[in-house]
């Protein structure tokens, strides 16, 4: 006789990829905030976003980490999805999500060293902190390029390592109860 077929039902990438998404956007955001509260020169990117739009400091906040929470919250996880596949690592591992977030945050990186000087030069405030970033931050030096680059992979690293975690889990093993379906159904 054969075996009874079992369901295991596993989150598809797009959902969890904007968990992964929320993540690493609340510790960009919490990593950019952690910087400039020590005084260190940063690249304050909501704020840069936002001045896009208006000079009103309040409206400069407010539309600033929307569109900054956005992006990273839903497209950049929906391009992180799509591109999932077609990197190279495993697609089920901690070590292929690994290099796909490595991969992911180096592309992430040269896009915004493309737009940083675009971002500067369409902003209507007078000072951002930094008149214009340049190219890859390079206005603030090296240090700019450094926390362009640790910024992206932050964010791609955090993604990808919570978009990869639920493959292979069982939705008892989220909660503990991973003996309930993989041995004879007896407690450990």
């Amino acid at each position: 006789m054969d075996a009874p077929l079992l369901y295991k039902p596993h989150p598809s990438l797009f959902p969890v990829a904007l968990l992964g998404g929320f993540t690493g956007t609340v510790l960009l955001t919490a990593l950019l905030r952690l910087a400039a509260a020590l005084g260190a020169p940063v690249i304050d990117l909501p704020q840069l976003i936002g001045s896009v739009f208006s000079r009103d400091p309040a409206t400069v906040f407010g539309a600033g980490h929307a569109v900054f929470v956005v992006l990273g919250v839903f497209v950049l996880p929906l391009a992180l999805a799509l591109l999932w596949p077609l990197t190279p690592g495993n697609r089920f591992t901690f070590r292929g999500a690994l290099v796909k977030g490595a991969l992911f945050g180096l592309v992430l990186f040269v896009l915004a060293g493309i737009l940083l000087p675009l971002l500067g030069l369409l902003s209507t405030l007078p000072d951002v902190g930094f008149a214009d970033p340049g190219p890859f931050a390079l206005g603030l030096g090296l240090s700019g390029i450094a926390q362009l680059l640790l910024g992206t992979q932050l964010y791609s690293l955090t993604a990808a390592l919570v978009a990869a975690m639920p493959r292979g889990l069982q939705p008892l093993d989220a909660i503990g109860w991973a003996w309930w379906s993989h041995g004879s159904g007896e407690s450990p």
